[in-house]
């Protein structure tokens, strides 16, 4: 029987292709001008965005593959061990707020668990969760004779992790807050809240990760996704705005208006396409005519603001000279 991937499978290949692109664009950027420490270990965040991208897609793609699935979600679990500790120890360094002991506390736990996942002692997923959208690990976690010893006199690892995460992000997120409300430069201060910013999505992004625990709320996964690439998104738009790190790349303005534009052109269309499907099989998915009619309402809903849109984007290019 051919597989027909779902709406929900689509959107989120889409989406986690798009963000891998971003990540590793904005990576890039940063790494050609890089002069400065926390400039490596932004781009080191990146990187484990793009990674978990580049994962997720291949899970999209693969969906009907089971034991791919299961591979794939747990390789792109293991560098994710360290993103705690990069998150806490970028956000000390471009406050020039070294805080040594809890910084190698952290990196500390997070290479442990690096370690013990890249050895195998641990994997974070071990089943499938097999929903009626499609197929996603099960956060079912094997664990090594010791962890097991751990785990009878404690709660489960992975709590003490997810205490790490949240507070390196939260904490990271607190400092930038404090550190925005008492900067006298008003560039200064935007810059921190685009950083900022970016930490709040990628925090609000792990909703994603419930449907791991069997929570059918097919949403989430693209929601996290998408919230996933507009870390790297706020990033980039900051350094195209407003320099943020210093950092200005030029690029040819044809070149740099003609993907925005085949990208504006492409997620609209496709909005279109996945739309007019639905309402179609609402209709009736044996009627030809009611799919005609449900596209051509898609397309005068759409269409105007696609044109809209890219006569802002027309605009902005035609009026001031792009730097990225």
């Amino acid at each position: 029987m051919l597989y027909v991937p779902s709406s929900v499978v689509i959107v989120t290949s889409i989406a986690s292709l798009l963000g891998f692109a971003i990540n590793v664009l904005v990576m890039s950027a940063i790494l050609l001008r890089r002069s400065r420490k926390y400039h490596l270990l932004f781009a080191l965040l990146l990187s484990v965005a793009a990674f978990w991208d580049l994962g997720i897609f291949l899970v999209m793609i693969r969906n009907d593959f089971p034991d791919e699935i299961l591979l794939y979600q747990n390789i792109i679990s293991i560098p994710f061990n360290v993103f705690p500790a990069l998150v806490y120890h970028f956000t000390t360094t471009y406050l020039n707020q070294p805080r040594r002991k809890s910084t190698i506390a952290i990196y500390v736990f997070c290479f442990l668990s690096f370690v013990l996942s890249i050895t195998g002692a641990t994997r974070t997923y071990s089943g499938i969760y097999s929903y009626s959208w499609g197929n996603i690990a099960r956060w079912s976690p094997v664990y090594s004779p010791v962890l097991d010893a751990i785990t009878r006199y404690g709660p489960d690892p992975y709590a003490y992790w997810l205490l790490v995460y949240f507070f390196s992000l939260l904490f990271s997120c607190w400092l930038l807050f404090q550190a925005r409300k008492t900067e006298p430069s008003p560039i200064t201060r935007r810059h921190i809240g685009y950083i900022l910013a970016s930490f709040v999505v990628f925090s609000i992004a792990y909703v994603k990760v419930l449907l791991t625990f069997g929570v059918d709320v097919p949403f989430l996964l693209p929601l996290g996704i998408l919230l996933v690439d507009s870390f790297g998104a706020i990033i980039g738009l900051a350094i195209v705005k407003d320099r943020l790190f210093d950092i200005t790349v030029y690029v040819r303005m044809g070149i740099f208006y003609s993907v925005f534009t085949a990208i504006i052109i492409f997620i609209f269309d496709f909005s279109q396409h996945l739309v007019a499907t639905f309402l179609g099989g609402m209709m009736g998915e044996e009627s030809v005519y009611a799919h005609y009619a449900s596209i051509a309402i898609v397309i005068i809903v759409f269409m105007p603001l696609k044109r809209r849109l890219e006569h802002v984007v027309e605009g902005v290019f035609a009026e001031k000279k792009i730097e990225f």
